[in-house]
């Protein structure tokens, strides 16, 4: 029996009801954490074949159906001594590009932004959004003539793989050092840095070839790092504030428990992070070129100047609520709302130490695979075509139960207590204590609480599997 409670406003409670569900754990290879869904068994299967394939020793599915999340489980270890939970955040990449796109079109429909704005602020009769001065004088009459579209679209003008020095965005070093300023470069000065050199090709037109050799876009982190300054400028707003307001909000129960900043360095990273593996990689710190060489994950680039296309961190819940209500795509109709199933894309987003996909198929089925290790290949990517080729395959009977949420087993003796299914949080005090508006509490086990209380935000209050009994009868 399912007791859904939506509370708004300070409401006390006092009466709601859990067993604790039977488990299954896949009989080999990794650690598995997550509601077992023996109907998805296949992609158990699946994950723990390619991770052994390919070395990768963390990572999370997340599938869902007609908007429910049917299938999320976590991979592999967050520690020596910890399975990695099922709703473990990692860093997005370039995956945080289509929830950009859905932040721009909310300012467009807002009337708070044009399609046709000047982007940079460089003299224009009409003058232009960002008022950035170019450190060197302006590198190109054609700066001037950059509107949101292009860049939106990737046809700003840039093209990483022609430029003099590369994507800017792994440049912070020679930025930094061209201009005389602190280490690592940030993104006010990449952008007056740019500002100073000549684009690639005439904004608005396409400036590379694909594989056939036809004239296309140009994919570009630093347009979509503008694209964030943009969004602050305009909204007053940090981006990622603007993202949990307008785009993945707690009404569609998306906690910012579950959608943060990342850091560059562990130290300064959330503990549900795992380890970013490289393969042993090292690069010049970003923040400190003349000193001892890092691990490329952990300074190898300024992560914290990523906002707009990468710098973001996330579990795979977000995602999977964004491909329910927003399209994806690479420039495009990335971002725009839907009001039924997607048309069908893919982005994928790749760091040393982060693989990520999310999948949006046609047919109302969604995939999103996190990874922490890239070396070698697309590995999201893959994983996210092989759970498509076994849907596509048939023979599936799909389940109804939705898995998403955060779990409460009362008196559980778990040492690890982030509400993962294997990992509840172990009262009613510390659930609360650690989540926000727009969190589903999921009860896991039979018992009672003494607790009462107040709840003062919107969460959704769940017991799927049977009766707890909260608060003084």
């Amino acid at each position: 029996m399912e007791l859904s409670y939506l509370v708004r406003g300070r409401v006390t409670f006092a009466a709601l009801a859990v067993i604790l569900a039977a488990g299954r754990q896949t009989d080999a290879g990794l650690p598995v954490s997550g509601v077992p869904v023996p109907e998805l068994a296949a992609f158990d299967d699946s994950m723990q074949a390619h991770m052994a394939r390919d070395s990768i020793d963390v990572g999370v599915l997340g599938v869902s159906r007609n908007g429910c999340i049917v299938y999320l489980r976590g991979f592999g270890s967050l520690s020596r001594e910890v399975n990695l939970p099922e709703n473990t955040p990692m860093r997005l990449a370039s995956v945080e590009k289509p929830i950009t796109s859905a932040a721009i079109r909310r300012l467009i429909a807002d009337g708070q932004l044009s399609w046709t704005d000047y982007v940079f602020d460089l003299g224009q009769p009409a003058g232009g959004i960002l008022p950035h001065d170019p450190w060197d004088g302006i590198g190109d009459d054609r700066l001037d003539n950059i509107v949101v579209q292009h860049v939106f679209d990737h046809r700003g003008g840039w093209d990483r793989a022609t430029a003099p020095n590369g994507d800017p965005q792994f440049n912070s070093i020679g930025i930094a050092g061209a201009m005389g300023v602190a280490h690592p470069a940030g993104r006010d000065n990449t952008v007056r840095f740019m500002l100073s050199e000549p684009l690639e090709f005439t904004p608005g037109t396409n400036g590379c070839r694909d594989d056939d050799g036809n004239s296309t876009f140009c994919y570009s982190n630093f347009g979509y790092m503008v694209l964030g300054r943009i969004i602050e400028q305009v909204s007053g707003m940090s981006h990622l504030e603007y993202v949990r307001r307008n785009v993945l909000t707690p009404q569609l129960w998306v906690p910012s428990t579950e959608i943060f900043l990342g850091r560059t360095f562990a130290a300064n990273q959330s503990p549900r992070e795992p380890a970013y593996d490289c393969d042993g990689c090292t690069c010049t710190n970003v923040y400190n070129p003349a000193g001892a060489a890092v691990r490329c994950p952990y300074g190898g680039w300024n992560h914290e100047s990523f906002v707009g296309h990468g710098n973001l961190v996330a579990s795979a819940v977000p995602l999977l609520v964004y491909m329910e209500n927003y399209q994806v795509g690479v420039g495009g109709a990335a971002g725009t709302p839907l009001t039924g199933t997607g048309s069908g894309s893919i982005h994928t987003g790749a760091l040393n130490g982060t693989s990520t996909v999310m999948w949006q198929r046609s047919d109302g089925i969604n995939i999103v695979v996190l990874y922490n290790n890239w070396e070698g290949g697309d590995h999201s990517f893959m994983q996210g075509q092989m759970i498509s080729d076994i849907i596509d395959g048939g023979g599936i009977t799909w389940p109804t139960f939705c898995v998403d949420g955060f779990w409460v087993q009362l008196g559980a003796t778990n040492t690890l207590e982030v509400g993962g299914y294997n990992a509840p949080f172990r009262s009613v005090t510390t659930a609360l204590a650690s989540t926000t508006a727009g969190t589903k509490l999921r009860f896991k086990t039979s018992g009672t609480s003494n607790w009462t209380g107040t709840i003062n935000e919107r969460m959704r209050l769940d017991a799927p599997f049977g009766t707890v009994r909260i608060g003084q009868q």
